[in-house]
């Protein structure tokens, strides 16, 4: 039924603004779209999808998803902030992280994260050090030398230069011998 502007009545376009107004005016509507806008903000759902879960689950939704969902949205925003070291999916498909959110905010799940990475990241370092430690001194004692024998030690090379004369004259006098005798002498 349309009227005519002339005659003084109003139109239904006017009708329909007149009333979207007022509905638009009342405090529970307006506390509905901040509970909707609220649920999509935090779940990523569209206006629809958001007004209809409200409506058939009776209010903000809980669990595994939803802590998920708000998380995935926190970190996106952090990301696009350039708040985060690396990309979402590395930090989202890391079972500790995930399960860090169930217990905390992103935002502290982020730093606990970071921090037990640090941490695990020096701890490899020092184990890496203390193998290559390790290593040096099996190395090290390879170049030992070893005794002739199992159970006698190695002997030490004797010291001509330190040698009291006495004892070097007996040497010298041995030697002697023994290169008179043809033997083959060496020290």
């Amino acid at each position: 039924m349309k009227h005519r502007k002339d005659t003084g009545l109003v139109t239904d376009a006017e009708i329909l603004d007149m009333a979207r107004s007022l509905c638009e005016a009342e405090p529970a509507y307006i506390i509905g779209r901040q509970l909707i806008e609220s649920v999509c903000l935090d779940t990523g759902l569209d206006t629809e999808a958001a007004a209809a879960m409200l409506l058939d689950g009776g209010g903000m939704p809980k669990g595994i998803a939803a802590i998920s969902a708000r998380a995935a949205n926190d970190l996106i925003r952090l990301n696009e902030a350039g708040e985060l070291e690396e990309d979402v999916e590395a930090y989202l498909e890391d079972e500790r992280f995930a399960r860090m959110l169930l217990e905390m905010p992103v935002k502290a799940a982020l730093r606990l994260y970071a921090a037990e990475c640090r941490m695990e990241e020096n701890a490899k370092r020092e184990r890496e050090k203390g193998a290559k430690d390790i290593m040096e001194k099996i190395a090290a004692r390879r170049a030992l030398p070893t005794p002739i024998r199992g159970d006698v030690p190695a002997e030490a090379q004797t010291d001509y230069a330190n040698m009291p004369s006495a004892q070097f004259r007996e040497i010298k006098e041995r030697l002697m011998q023994a290169a008179a005798q043809g033997r083959r002498v060496t020290l």
